[in-house]
């Protein structure tokens, strides 16, 4: 299944407790350079020198040395004292800045509205009549997830049951136990679509096909359900059977297709080399671990062979792990950056390319749709802002926040959007990005991806008769680079 886009939380994360563990260092440091020491040493003078007078004769010298002394010890205690005072305020002054700068205090109107949703709460637990439908955790999820939407983060920061948070780590893995397609919802019509089968999955070799819409799973109808519904019904254990019912374009009535599980090994980099134009035609499912290797390894093999065009297909492409968009980027691109962050202060981290790039100067056109989500926008926003591609096909989703993931106590996690993306130029992501090359694939168009080409053993003229509109424009335009 295919819906998981960009969870910040892969990457690196510093809790304010991590911060707050790392702070008594430096005040600890500021102690011992607060004069103490020299403090003692002091004293030890002062014995010194009494110690060195010798007899009752010298008593008034002793008198009047012993006086300077003492006002000199007095003068040099209180300008230690004062300077101690001043280093240690410093010092704590800037620990509490680094520690607390970024605390939460829950301000009145927050308190008074968790007042509210107790009251509630209490209120439902004490007097609904139907104590048998009384769902403690049941109710809990959907105030966790309520909450979540509500901000309006629509389809990235997201509430995930403990069976959602073990998906998310399975599809990103690379690997999990189903039939093997690709899904996504239309979020106007709720229909669940296939984008394509895996090679070599249960899927492919049943005849699944990109477009196909699931109507129903087992025999249960799953008309408006979730993708997150539906692939619990379709994944189960290896070499037990599952049956998918979809509805094809052009044809009349549900197909029924029957399957048995297997364990899919994800290949996310999918190469297709069209001689006639020396083009390689590369397909990044989704930017699950390990795919700036998959696609350094394509980007060579595709090069020995005698590409030095690119097509970067990034359709329906719903994102993936932050650092694998970066590395995909620094494989492209010699310097630069590959986004900026922008927290809730308003101050913006630029994030660099990697340094390791193995293709500077290759023409490359990305094809992107509506659905090219998070770091695929990530990914596509960099190359287009450091001049090394240029964009085709429709505008992206529009993924504009950094998620986080916050793990609840039972299993359960929110991913929130905790910062957000800019592209190299400081423009942000949330109204997704306007292609250079506009190109809408017509209403009868099939995408056509490399797993096609190469299943099919295509030519470059079957490919441009194919009617994948944004596929050929692609082609057209390299072809026009020349």
């Amino acid at each position: 299944m295919s819906r998981y886009d960009d969870p910040r939380w892969y990457e690196e994360q510093h809790t304010d407790d991590q911060a707050f563990s790392k702070q008594p260092t430096n005040l600890e440091m500021g102690n011992q350079g607060s004069g103490f020491t020299e403090y003692d040493n002091t004293n030890n003078v002062h014995n010194d020198v009494f110690d060195f007078l010798p007899d009752e004769d010298s008593q008034q010298n002793h008198s009047q040395a012993y006086d300077r002394v003492y006002r000199f010890q007095q003068a040099f205690r209180r300008f230690l004292v004062i300077a101690a005072f001043v280093v240690v305020a410093f010092w704590a002054g800037w620990f509490s800045h680094q520690v607390f700068a970024n605390s939460f205090h829950p301000g009145s109107q927050s308190q008074a509205n968790l007042n509210l949703f107790e009251q509630a709460w209490n209120t439902v637990d004490q007097n609904y009549v139907d104590r048998k439908s009384v769902d403690y955790k049941k109710m809990t999820y959907a105030a966790i997830d309520a909450m979540v939407k509500s901000l309006g983060d629509t389809n990235h920061s997201r509430f995930l049951t403990p069976a959602d948070v073990q998906a998310e780590h399975q599809q990103l893995s690379g690997k999990f136990t189903g039939v093997g397609i690709y899904l996504h919802q239309d979020q106007k019509t709720k229909q669940l679509i296939i984008n394509a089968p895996i090679p070599g999955s249960p899927a492919e070799k049943a005849g699944l096909k990109h477009g196909d819409v699931i109507i129903g799973v087992n025999g249960i109808n799953v008309v408006g359900k979730d993708t997150t519904a539906v692939s619990n019904l379709i994944q189960g254990k290896v070499d037990t059977p599952v049956d998918i019912t979809v509805q094809r374009s052009g044809v009349a009535q549900p197909i029924t297709f029957h399957m048995l599980r297997a364990q899919i090994q994800v290949p996310n980099v999918i190469m297709h080399y069209i001689p006639e134009d020396h083009i390689a035609d590369i397909q990044i499912v989704q930017f699950s671990e390990g795919v700036s290797s998959q696609l350094r390894d394509a980007v060579n093999q595709a090069k020995s062979m005698g590409a030095t065009r690119i097509i970067l297909d990034l359709r329906d492409n719903p994102g993936g792990y932050l650092n694998e968009a970066v590395d995909t980027t620094s494989l492209f691109v010699k310097s630069g950056n590959v986004l900026l962050e922008r927290g809730s202060n308003g101050q913006e981290t630029p994030v660099g390319v990697n340094g390791n790039p193995i293709d500077t100067t290759s023409q490359i056109v990305v094809l992107v749709n509506h659905n090219s989500a998070s770091a695929a926008e990530i990914v596509t926003g960099a190359l287009r802002d450091n001049n090394r591609a240029i964009v085709l096909g429709d505008n992206t989703f529009g993924t504009g926040t950094v998620l986080q993931q916050f793990n609840l106590s039972d299993g359960s996690a929110v991913l929130l959007g905790t910062q957000e993306w800019l592209r190299p130029t400081g423009t942000d992501f949330r109204h997704g990005i306007k292609p250079d090359v506009p190109v809408t694939q017509p209403a009868n168009g099939t995408e056509l991806f490399p797993n096609d080409e190469n299943t099919g053993h295509m030519t470059e003229q079957q490919i441009l008769d194919s009617g994948d509109a944004q596929l050929v424009a692609a082609i057209h335009y390299l072809e026009g680079q020349k």
